[in-house]
């Protein structure tokens, strides 16, 4: 995994920005397409303490569990993918940078795009299950952080759900909630136990799926 990435104990409360950062933020926006990590450091999250039944995802990176643990990560453009084995209570998060692998090296990170990442945290979930299990999916992410500056097109964000959505049918797994888009980065925490994702907004809302 890199290194430089930012952790989500990184983040910090960021002042309104004022008109005259406009030409600054035009060109994080800009970046958002090749660096979308970028984006999450202009998001501000709920202060959320740290417990000992949470496992952190870091960008571009998948986890599964069997135990009845939190698997928690930060979004903004991008999605958290929740993949749940109902009966054998276990399954996996995936945190999804971008839509394609196909204009990448060979040399890649599977759950750094839509297209790789279902298929790489599916398997990963039978695998711990030991049986093939029937998975559903929830997904949340995908924001549109900067909506005024957007570049003409479909947002990051809405690309990143587009792909996600196509992968899963492609791949047979139901799709049972979502919770995307809009201009708030969000904190997700995908209970092993019971399969409920609670979000936590930027903007201090709460919600369950």
């Amino acid at each position: 995994m890199p290194t430089h990435l930012l952790n989500s104990e990184d983040l910090q409360v960021e002042k309104p920005v004022s008109l005259t950062n406009i030409i600054y933020l035009q060109k994080l926006n800009n970046q958002l397409i090749t660096r979308p990590q970028v984006a999450t450091r202009c998001i501000a999250y709920p202060q959320v303490h740290s417990v000992a039944n949470e496992v952190r995802v870091a960008m571009a990176e998948m986890k599964v569990e069997s135990r009845p643990v939190d698997l928690v990560t930060n979004v903004g453009s991008c999605v958290a993918l929740c993949l749940y084995d109902s009966a054998s209570k276990c399954g996996g998060l995936a945190h999804i940078m971008l839509p394609s692998s196909t204009s990448t090296s060979q040399n890649f990170i599977p759950c750094k795009f839509a297209d790789t990442a279902v298929p790489a945290l599916a398997e990963a979930v039978r695998k711990i299950s030991g049986k093939e299990a029937c998975l559903f999916a929830k997904i949340a992410g995908g924001a549109n952080i900067f909506p005024n500056l957007s570049n003409n097109g479909c947002p990051i964000g809405m690309k990143n759900v587009d792909a996600i959505k196509a992968a899963l049918n492609a791949n047979k797994i139901k799709l049972v909630a979502e919770d995307v888009g809009g201009s708030y980065g969000r904190r997700i925490a995908f209970n092993i136990g019971t399969g409920v994702v609670t979000i936590r907004f930027s903007n201090g809302e709460v919600r369950k799926i």
